[in-house]
């Protein structure tokens, strides 16, 4: 994780913890975003975790957290 910027460090562990407390099944929607996480650009730093292959990209749905029932 030393790879990540903080914001997108910051987004994963508070994803992980809201996911959990909401019963979201690790499904984030963008407008639930800013409910996640206050962040500056946390579009971008779902981005990054896209690509960190830590958020999987769901078309039309948003973001889900990669092996989040495991």
């Amino acid at each position: 994780m030393r790879f990540l910027s903080d914001g997108a460090f910051r987004l994963y562990v508070s994803a992980i913890c809201w996911s959990a407390e909401n019963l979201a099944d690790g499904v984030i929607t963008p407008g639930e975003l800013r409910q996640v996480v206050d962040t500056r650009a946390p579009r971008r730093q779902a981005e990054e975790l896209v690509a960190a292959k830590l958020f999987e990209e769901l078309p039309g749905v948003g973001w889900r957290i990669h092996d989040y029932h495991d």
